[in-house]
């Protein structure tokens, strides 16, 4: 949309005054989501992997005063023991089918053998997590490279 308008209003530096000074900093921090990226899949295969268990599912319902809108947030708890015999106790915000029937549910914890607070349910899930996040700041760089170029060409 903005491409159009600067077009048809004779704005071309527009898109060079937007696309140019933003893709800079884009550019500069694309180098640096790969590396996390990296050091994330490299922590997810590196986790342990223990047996756990839903422990409970916590269930909070607020109320907006305003226009009387109802939010509902589930929240299961994962129990668990590394195998070095911590006994770990915490709330499990990443991805569990059907959260509101898990209560009692067995499931595979991937942890952290330094810290077990860091762990997940589904390993895939992060790691393609961890790719979608490069994709889009690789696929904002392009854009923003586009429209400066789009702007160049205008003039």
């Amino acid at each position: 949309m903005v491409v159009p308008a600067a077009v048809g209003w004779g704005w071309p530096w527009a898109l060079i005054g937007f696309g140019g000074p933003w893709a800079v900093p884009a550019a500069v921090h694309l180098p640096e989501a790969v590396r996390a990226r990296n050091r994330r899949v490299e922590r997810l295969a590196a986790m342990d992997t223990v047996r756990g268990r839903v422990v409970a599912v916590l269930k909070d319902v607020s109320v907006d005063q305003d226009d009387g809108y109802t939010s509902t947030t589930i929240t299961p708890v994962v129990a668990f023991t590394t195998r070095e015999g911590t006994a770990v106790t915490a709330y499990c915000v990443s991805r569990l089918p059907d959260p509101a029937d898990a209560y009692g549910r067995d499931v595979t914890v991937h942890h952290a053998s330094a810290d077990p607070a860091e762990f997940t349910l589904d390993r895939a899930a992060e790691r393609r997590s961890a790719e979608r996040e490069v994709t889009f700041h690789a696929l904002v760089l392009v854009g923003l490279v586009a429209t400066a170029v789009a702007g160049v060409a205008l003039l």
